[in-house]
């Protein structure tokens, strides 16, 4: 019979507590990307923003589309 380390082995509430921080990092990065995109957008002219087919009161909407319905 095989015989397991505990180096062998995680712990299950370890490897959960790791995969939280994970998650959370990973929705952070993508949070500060998408305010990058909301300030790009907003430093835009309203001929620019009227190009690209958006208004002004619409940027929060483009930028945030797939994540909430608004």
């Amino acid at each position: 019979m095989a015989r397991q380390t505990p180096s062998q082995t995680a712990p299950m509430p370890f490897l959960a507590f790791f995969g939280a921080i994970t998650n959370s990092v990973s929705r952070l990065l993508a949070a500060q990307n998408r305010s990058a995109q909301v300030l790009r957008l907003q430093n835009l002219s309203d001929d620019e923003l009227a190009d690209i087919g958006l208004s002004r009161d619409m940027i929060l909407r483009h930028v945030y589309r797939d994540t909430y319905y608004v």
